[in-house]
C-alpha cells in the first residue's frame, strides 16, 4: 500500500472523488460512469485524444464518438479523460512539493507570497470500482480531505523530517533542509507533529561531548525549542 493511501468501502457516501471525464465530484461507486455528452451538428473534438479535429463523413456520423485520423491509425479507442490529472493527483500542494524537492528558493518565494505554511497533503483512497487507481477524496462540501497519518510527511515541516534520511543527500543538502525548516517555523508552522515524527523515525539525538552539530541535531534543536 502506498504512503498516504488506504483501501475504502466505496459505499461510504461521505467521501467523494473527481470524475476524470466530466470533472464533477461524485460518490466513489459512481465515478467513471457518466456518458459521453451528445453533440449537436458536426463533432469538433476527437473522442480518444480530445483534440480539435476534422472528421471523415463516416466518423462524423458517430457524433461525440468520432475519432481523428491519428487515433484511428494508432488504434486508440479509449475515451479521452480531460480531468485525469486532477482526478488522480488532487489539489496542487506547491509548498509541500517544493520542500520535497529541497527547492529552497521556491520555498522562500511561496512563504513570502503568504502560502499556507501548514499545507496538508490530500488523503487518497482506493475503491473497488477504480481498481488499482488511488484517488484523492473530498468531503461532502467539496473540500479536499486531509491525510492525518502521524507517521507520514503530510505537511511541509514533516516533509523536512522525512527527507532528512534520504541516503542520496550529502550534509550540505541536509543543511538546506534545516534552513527550510527554520523558515517554515518563522512563518508559523506548528512544530509538535514534526518533532514527534522525528523522534519516531530517528529517536532524540544524543551527541557526545565535543561532537559537532550535524543536520539531525540542528533540526531537532529547532523542533524542540
Amino acid at each position: 500500500m502506498s504512503e498516504g493511501t488506504v483501501d475504502v468501502d466505496e459505499t461510504d457516501g461521505a467521501l467523494l472523488g473527481l470524475c476524470e471525464y466530466c470533472g464533477e465530484l461524485k460518490v466513489l461507486d459512481q465515478l467513471g460512469r457518466c456518458s459521453t455528452p451528445e453533440v449537436e451538428g458536426s463533432p469538433v473534438h476527437c473522442y480518444s485524444c480530445g483534440e480539435p479535429s476534422e472528421f471523415s463523413s463516416s466518423q462524423a456520423r458517430k457524433g461525440s464518438h468520432a475519432r481523428c485520423d491519428a487515433c484511428i491509425a494508432a488504434r486508440r479507442t479509449q475515451r479521452f479523460k480531460p480531468f485525469e490529472q486532477l482526478a488522480r493527483h488532487g489539489e496542487p500542494a506547491s509548498l509541500l512539493q517544493a520542500v520535497e524537492e529541497i527547492n529552497e528558493e521556491l520555498v522562500m518565494t511561496l512563504l513570502e507570497e503568504g502560502i499556507e505554511v501548514d499545507q496538508v497533503r490530500q488523503r487518497k483512497v482506493r475503491a473497488d470500482s477504480t481498481g488499482l487507481i488511488w484517488r484523492p477524496v473530498y468531503s461532502s462540501d467539496g473540500r479536499p480531505v486531509p491525510e492525518e497519518d502521524p507517521y507520514q510527511p503530510t505537511t511541509p515541516l514533516k516533509m523536512v523530517v522525512f527527507r532528512l534520511s534520504d541516503c542520496m543527500l550529502d550534509e550540505a543538502a541536509r543543511m538546506r533542509l534545516v534552513k527550510i525548516a527554520q523558515a517554515l517555523l518563522e512563518h508559523g508552522a506548528p512544530r509538535e507533529s514534526a518533532r514527534l515524527l522525528f523522534e519516531s523515525r530517528y529517536g532524540p539525538p544524543e551527541p557526545e561531548p565535543g561532537d559537532e552539530m550535524n543536520a539531525y541535531t540542528h533540526l531537532y534543536t529547532l523542533l524542540s525549542a
